[in-house]
């Protein structure tokens, strides 16, 4: 198995990560926030998980193991291969997808790409415990309360339905004034998101 590659950007403009190491190109699927993080010849070092099928060997890339981990974990739920944790991973951070899991949120994994309201409870019934078991320090008692809550926010629902993730939605109403009429705020999210 590969645990992790480190070696110089190659590209990332076909939407996975073409590494060169030693001379040779390997071609990482990633995570696409974090895939548009790197420019040519940066020298990088990337957690990587392997998986083998009949035709294929698909390497997966992470730039931190907790996300590897994450996506360990979600490709033992059943119904969850490779393609679908990658773009559950991909809709938002690894420690507010644990806190859905362990708050047994399946209304905020719904929002989630690839993620129905089955697999959700699914998500929650398989991988509660594990999930607690893991140190995430996710301060679940003491978290700060953000300036609005994307389970009440009408703006974020909007974004999700022009087809954005959670993630992105939530951080680029962060930026815009919350006291602004929603429909100003979808208006300034969307142009920031070009």
């Amino acid at each position: 198995m590969i645990e992790f590659l480190k070696g110089k950007v190659h590209s990332t403009d076909r939407g996975y990560l073409v590494l060169e190491v030693n001379g040779i190109g390997y071609i990482i699927n990633m995570i696409s926030r974090e895939l548009h993080t790197f420019y040519k010849n940066e020298e990088v070092f990337i957690n990587i998980r392997l998986i083998l099928r009949e035709d294929a060997a698909i390497l997966y890339g992470f730039k931190d193991s907790e996300t590897r981990d994450a996506f360990d974990l979600l490709t033992t739920v059943s119904g969850i291969g490779p393609k679908l944790a990658m773009g559950i991973l991909d809709g938002d951070d690894v420690s507010n997808i644990a806190k859905y899991i362990i708050s047994k949120d399946d209304k905020s994994l719904v929002k989630l790409p690839g993620v129905g309201k089955k697999t959700a409870q699914r998500i929650i019934l398989e991988l509660k415990d594990k999930v607690e078991k893991l140190n995430l320090n996710l301060n679940l008692e003491t978290e700060v309360v953000s300036t609005f809550d994307e389970n009440d926010d009408p703006a974020v629902e909007a974004l999700i339905s022009l087809g954005y993730n959670i993630y992105d939605a939530r951080k680029v109403l962060e930026k815009i004034d919350i006291s602004l009429d929603i429909s100003d705020r979808i208006r300034e999210a969307l142009k920031l998101m070009g």
